[in-house]
């Protein structure tokens, strides 16, 4: 995983290499923006790394979540109304 980490940084020096070639300091500004972007995305890689017991990778994005076991699954609601009980008078 670290490979994303060196990725990051590298991106994040790009962004500051674009810098120095724009007079415009919005232009500037915003990739100094974008390259503290990288620099914080590649920490948070990186505290992921250390704190993950065997660096084992996280799950993909699109993933679905695993099933619930039973025990935790909401029971089920009953759509249909109770009838409408009929007096004789």
């Amino acid at each position: 995983m670290t490979e994303l980490v060196e990725r990051y940084r590298r991106n994040a020096e790009k962004c500051l290499q674009l810098g120095q070639n724009f007079k415009e300091l919005e232009v500037k500004r915003a990739l100094l923006v974008m390259a503290n972007a990288w620099l914080m995305l590649a920490a948070q890689r990186q505290r992921y790394i250390d704190t993950t017991p065997g660096n084992e990778p996280p799950p993909p994005v699109n993933e679905p979540p695993p099933p619930l076991d039973d025990a935790l699954k909401p029971t089920p609601i009953n759509d249909t109304p109770p009838a409408k009980e009929r007096h004789c008078t």
